[in-house]
């Protein structure tokens, strides 16, 4: 039985409806299982290129994802054949296979960065259950609507005893050294390889290493080193290439190490933002501060000598303020703010706002019991909050000894026409009052 390039018709149970790309020999259609009424990914292995060795494929597929139970891993629903044409149903997947998607654009950095993460947990949860991927490529990566990773081809392990050359034709560029004739076993270090070239694929468009056949990149994959994706794609960062070529390494031991190395590959990714590390980004910053040495330096200069102290003394006034505005605190506490005010009188003696602040700190620590100043304006010319507190302060400073006196000034005050227009005069002006019963 052959299947023609444009699906529609019926294959057994089901009714193809589109046929949606080739992994390898094996072609991939979007179905109805008719009689279940189910939708499914339905991957068949023509007839012109069937052999037993390839049709076992599929029911090792099945017989491993059967063995897990996690998110990413699609899952398989039947395995059979219709007049001796082998296929697999997949649970079906709304999205579009990485494969066909590279064939427009690379991806983003920061989808390919989350992508391969999402990958690698799921990896992570086939080890736990002794499943070896050992065929990664774009054409088993599937990409949700929503932008997650969904993997199928479990179980699939490719040996280079046994390579298919015609089935591997079109991704032999995702190879693993140990699976292309170096030194080493197949393990859990090929599938960080495989993610390490996905990872390659998905920012550059296209695999580590791409000869003119099989045989070709089967030695280039052997002996030569990729290229970082920086050198294809100027604008992806050195800590992409870090993360690349680590995965890349020719030794399997050099991929993460050989303890919990897909943990350590996680934690990587994780790191990264849009292509970018944390460890990167400071790089770059450190640079930046270097090409403007002097620049820096006259900043840091500024800021030591006259931005801090400037700060400082700010503080130091605002807390002082706080402190002779209540009348509640300790006289250790007035002493303390009297002589911050005394400090600014001494650098500024003609400020209004060191004066007025002054003028109430004295009253605190009893100082000044002075009739009321006649250096100051009548209340009537009274332009400014601190002029008001400072006579504020001097009629306070009367006390209760002169309550008569207090009452007087309070009157006059009113007479004319002044009232607080600030929190710190309001406050003055209620303690006269009480000052004044």
């Amino acid at each position: 039985m052959t299947l023609r390039r444009k699906a529609p018709g019926r294959f057994g149970d089901f009714e193809l409806q589109k046929r949606i790309g080739r992994d390898g020999l094996f072609h991939l259609f979007r179905a109805k299982q008719v009689r279940l009424g189910r939708p499914v990914i339905l991957k068949v292995l023509p007839g012109r290129a069937i052999t037993l060795e390839r049709a076992a494929l599929l029911r090792r597929e099945a017989e491993a994802a059967n063995r897990l139970d996690h998110a990413g891993a699609v899952r398989v629903y039947e395995v059979g054949d219709v007049a001796g044409v082998p296929y697999v149903a997949l649970a079906p997947v709304a999205g579009e296979l990485l494969s066909e998607r590279l064939k427009a654009n690379p991806l983003p950095p920061r989808l390919a960065v989350s992508l391969t993460r999402q990958l690698a947990e799921t990896l992570l949860h086939a080890h736990e259950r002794d499943v070896i991927h050992g065929a990664l490529r774009p054409e088993v990566i599937w990409i949700t609507n929503d932008g997650q990773a969904r993997l199928t081809g479990f179980g699939c392990t490719i040996q280079f005893e046994s390579i298919d050359a015609d089935m591997i034709a079109e991704y032999a560029g995702y190879l693993a050294p140990e699976q292309a004739g170096a030194r080493g076993a197949v393990g859990p270090a090929t599938d960080t390889y495989g993610l390490g070239a996905l990872l390659y694929a998905m920012v550059t468009g296209g695999p580590p290493h791409q000869g003119a056949n099989v045989a070709e990149t089967c030695r280039l994959v052997r002996a030569q080193t990729p290229v970082g994706p920086s050198r294809l794609h100027p604008g992806l960062s050195e800590a992409l290439d870090r993360v690349c070529l680590k995965c890349l390494h020719v030794s399997p031991t050099r991929r993460y190490g050989t303890e919990r190395p897909l943990q350590r590959l996680i934690s990587d990714l994780r790191r990264l933002r849009g292509g970018r590390s944390e460890t990167d980004t400071w790089h770059q910053v450190r640079g930046w501060f270097r090409r403007r040495s002097r620049l820096v330096r006259c900043a840091a200069l500024v800021f030591v000598f006259g931005v801090l102290p400037a700060g400082w003394d700010w503080q130091r006034n605002r807390s002082a303020w706080n402190t002779v505005m209540r009348a509640d605190a300790s006289n250790e506490e007035y002493v303390r703010a009297a002589r911050c005010f005394e400090r600014r009188y001494a650098d500024q003696p003609h400020d209004p706002e060191t004066l007025a602040g002054l003028a109430v700190a004295h009253v605190r620590v009893g100082h000044l019991r002075s009739a009321v100043s006649d250096d100051l304006p009548a209340w009537e010319s009274v332009a400014n909050q601190w002029t008001a507190i400072r006579k504020l302060a001097e009629i306070l400073a009367l006390g209760k000894s002169n309550t008569d006196r207090v009452r007087r000034e309070l009157e006059i005050a009113r007479a004319a026409g002044y009232t607080p227009r600030t929190e710190a005069e309001r406050r003055l002006f209620e303690e006269c009052e009480q000052a004044a019963r």
